[in-house]
């Protein structure tokens, strides 16, 4: 199995239809390829369509081969997997879609505003104790309004019921417009792109008498203008104010906002700021204690470290040594 897998790591990166960006790399700059897939890869103004984790590519190769005036881009961080999508569709010479290998976080590092037309999410995760796991939670669905066209649609296919429900409750909550809801695709006369194809998975879960539910919806700026997109951008501008050398907490920045108790939403601002394209130096947020906390979201255990020991600091088991002494309190500087 080893061996296979290194034999197709090897192959990927033979694919003329498929990318896979160095994580550390999208931390620092964009994909050259953001903002110009028509041009550079498509060479058209097709309509371009994603699938987000979508392991071996199946439901991506469908939609192409059913819709070869769009075009079609499946996202996989897993390269074992995004090697059979990319390779079955050179076999089948499928010139509409491209793949690329990373993590779905990263989507603002690879495209630019307004150009991406629909997302299609297909048999994710549900992540049943995590919400802002889910790929429908406000957490993305900030990350799809900064790439999709305005009135861009999200498709959400799963046999998961409470990532469905889930999902309805956060398109009523933000007021986003739901397109269709089927709570059971076999047993209505859903679109052929919804029906027509069966992944792996689906097919197994159909086995089980599962059923599958889908729904669509679109955003908007003014639909998603919400409390809790907001507030990443009042915390990123509290972070681009941190001076040089010196850092602050999770919760200091949530009491300057007046919302205290909300540390833990600072932290989640925190691991999206690794994905926008205006940085923020998020390695000078840590705990209230001084502990670097956020070190895995740096695209490496030592990266935290090692930007905040270039600015001066001292580091020992992951803790700030005299934290007291670099804390910036941004209630005391900021007023």
């Amino acid at each position: 199995m080893a061996k296979n897998k290194l034999k197709r790591f090897a192959e990927n990166l033979t694919f003329s239809n498929l990318l896979q960006p160095e994580l550390k790399d999208l931390l620092q700059k964009d994909l050259s390829e953001k903002g110009n897939w028509e041009k550079v890869i498509f060479k058209n103004n097709h309509p371009i369509i994603l699938e987000l984790g979508c392991g071996k590519g199946e439901y991506a190769i469908g939609l192409a081969e059913k819709n070869p005036t769009k075009n079609f881009i499946g996202i996989d961080f897993k390269g074992a997997r995004i090697w059979r999508g990319a390779k079955t569709a050179l076999e089948k010479n499928l010139e509409n879609i491209f793949f690329v290998r990373t993590k779905i976080d990263m989507i603002e590092k690879i495209f630019d505003k307004n150009e991406i037309s629909e997302i299609w999410i297909t048999f994710a995760d549900p992540q049943l104790t995590k919400d802002r796991k889910k790929l429908t939670s406000p957490f993305f669905i900030k990350r799809y309004l900064n790439i999709l066209k305005p009135n861009g649609i999200i498709h959400l296919k799963t046999d998961s019921i409470e990532l469905f429900n889930y999902t309805l409750s956060i398109v009523d909550q933000y007021k986003f417009q739901l397109i269709k809801k089927i709570n059971n695709i076999y047993q209505s006369s859903a679109d052929d792109d919804i029906t027509g194809i069966q992944t792996f998975y689906e097919k197994m879960f159909i086995a089980q008498n599962k059923e599958i539910h889908y729904l669509s919806f679109s955003i908007n700026t003014n639909s998603a203008d919400n409390k809790d997109i907001s507030f990443f951008e009042k915390v990123f501008e509290v972070v681009r104010q941190i001076p040089y050398g010196r850092v602050t907490s999770y919760g200091a920045i949530a009491e300057y906002l007046s919302i205290r108790g909300s540390a833990r939403m600072v932290g989640w601002a925190m691991n999206h700021a690794h994905s926008i394209s205006n940085p923020v130096p998020a390695h000078r947020v840590v705990n209230r204690n001084g502990m670097l906390t956020g070190k895995h979201h740096f695209g490496g255990s030592t990266v935290m470290q090692e930007l905040l020991e270039n600015e001066g600091l001292k580091i020992k088991d992951d803790k700030i040594i005299h934290f007291e002494k670099h804390f910036w309190d941004p209630e005391k500087e900021l007023h």
